[in-house]
């Protein structure tokens, strides 16, 4: 019997409508440094970022390292590119039905949460939905950078588990890429597949959010 509902999170729990890495690099390219290599440096905030992942080095840290890996040394646009990074990362948006069907699957006794591999803090993340009324997810929300592993190792969803009360077999995790749905299935979760290509759907798969509200 499932009893929680664990969700990934840019892709599935929300969508943004720019690529967060993109809007930042381009800001920085178009404010501060117009001779700025793009690629060079979306790949270097994509290495720090996924440093901090699993708590490798700290999120200040990965910026810290970025900035001056691409030499922003300006203490004000430095102040103001921390700043936009969060205004950025915040920016999210749900899907379809999908504030709905969260509320109604809370009110009929699942708990809901989030598993995301991510340098924004658990708390960071819930502040963005406890803005949009859903405390639900707020409550349970498990960030790799807190946790120090990222999915697919099975110990993040096993912390999940754990901060919910219930065994993984009483839990389904919704995904988008095949890597992370194995991970859920290899700790003992229930792969539910959402947004996601063809040759990654699983068993169970959302055509649409509000799907959840007839699966178990």
């Amino acid at each position: 019997m499932i009893r929680a509902i664990a969700f990934d999170g840019n892709g599935v729990l929300y969508y943004r409508t720019s690529d967060f890495t993109d809007a930042l690099i381009h800001y920085i390219h178009e404010t501060y440094m117009p001779n700025l290599n793009l690629e060079h440096a979306v790949a270097l905030q994509l290495k720090f970022m996924h440093e901090a992942f699993d708590n490798l080095i700290s999120k200040e840290d990965a910026l810290t390292r970025f900035m001056n890996s691409i030499g922003l040394q300006d203490p004000e646009a430095r102040r103001d590119i921390l700043s936009k990074e969060l205004e950025f990362s915040k920016d999210i948006h749900l899907f379809p039905g999908e504030r709905e069907t969260l509320l109604e699957l809370s009110l009929r006794g699942f708990r809901l949460g989030m598993i995301t591999n991510s340098y924004q803090s658990a708390s960071e993340k819930a502040s963005w939905f406890r803005a949009l009324g859903l405390d639900c997810i707020a409550e349970n929300i498990v960030s790799s950078i807190d946790v120090g592993v990222s999915k697919p190792d099975s110990r993040i969803y096993i912390e999940f588990a754990r901060r919910v009360g219930f065994e993984p077999k009483e839990i389904a995790f919704v995904g988008h890429e095949e890597a992370e749905l194995q991970g859920a299935h290899a700790a003992g979760m229930l792969p539910i597949s959402f947004n996601c290509e063809d040759n990654v759907r699983q068993k169970l798969h959302l055509q649409k959010f509000s799907d959840l509200l007839y699966f178990f």
